[in-house]
């Protein structure tokens, strides 16, 4: 492991002092002895506008579950995906201390922790220009040389679904289909059955396919920018690739987007297979 992405054994290691907060899609208690729990939403989301908090906020919500400037935050998602995306979001708004990615999430190990009272994380620059890409921006990439980069299921990009198979309604966008142009790297190719991440030269090599080497953007998105956000930890703390930022509004917004364009394989009826 390197740099932000840490395993259940250097957690194990920093139990004295490590601060874990789990990022789940519910309002349950938290699996893992000694951990907050919280709904991803609640905590990277403003209370009344779809808008990340700002820096102040956010820092603010992560003191008072726990978080201080004194010791490691590491983030435990349930499912992962969601612990990239809060790294993600204090990233781009500029909410510093040492944070951390659990690899695997709430599944991969149990910790116990002691509380102490300690100053809140500090702010630094914002870097969401940086990270993060609008609608806008999204629209002048496509036929352009950057890159899109989808990193939903191979059934939402080909237009069977809007949500992943895991949701029992598939909600999520008035449309199916791609951004056009869009090539399809699916999240899940690059955990393992446990959702651990794979090896880095396994990962290398599924990029490797994409052929995208002499890009010099990368957008990616998938339905909430959760996937996505996964995709950028891996990109910049794994490969050493920093090129790739997140379309926040991911195939939520385009996809209920009124103009947006829309590319459908299976509705077109071409091989999605």
């Amino acid at each position: 492991m390197t740099s932000r992405i840490v395993d259940a054994q250097w957690v194990r290691n920093r139990r004295a002092d490590a601060v874990v907060i789990e990022v789940t899609n519910g309002h349950g208690p938290a699996v893992i002895p000694g951990a907050r729990s919280v709904y991803w939403k609640d905590l990277l989301w403003d209370r009344s506008r779809r808008e990340f908090p700002t820096a102040r906020e956010l820092a603010d919500r992560l003191h008072a579950l726990g978080a201080h400037a004194d010791a490691p935050v590491v983030f435990a998602g349930d499912p992962p995906q969601f612990a990239a995306y809060a790294l993600w979001v204090a990233t781009a708004v500029g909410v510093g201390g040492d944070l951390r990615y659990l690899d695997g999430g709430t599944a991969a190990w149990q910790h116990d922790r002691a509380e102490a009272a300690r100053t809140p994380l500090p702010l630094v620059p914002p870097r969401f220009s940086e990270v993060v890409v609008g609608r806008e921006q999204v629209r002048a990439a496509i036929d352009s040389p950057a890159v899109l980069l989808d990193l939903r299921s191979p059934e939402e990009f080909a237009g069977h679904r809007v949500s992943p198979s895991s949701e029992p309604v598939d909600h999520g966008a008035e449309r199916h289909g791609h951004i056009p142009g869009a090539l399809n790297l699916p999240a899940q190719d690059l955990l393992d059955p446990a959702g651990l991440l794979r090896p880095i030269d396994e990962i290398a090599a599924r990029v490797a396919e994409l052929d995208i080497a002499g890009v010099d953007d990368i957008v990616a998105y998938c339905r909430l920018s959760h996937r996505a956000a996964l995709g950028w930890l891996i990109f910049t703390d794994l490969l050493g690739d920093h090129r790739l930022r997140v379309y926040d509004g991911s195939w939520t917004e385009w996809g209920s987007l009124v103009g947006a364009p829309v590319h459908n394989p299976a509705e077109a009826g071409e091989p999605t297979s």
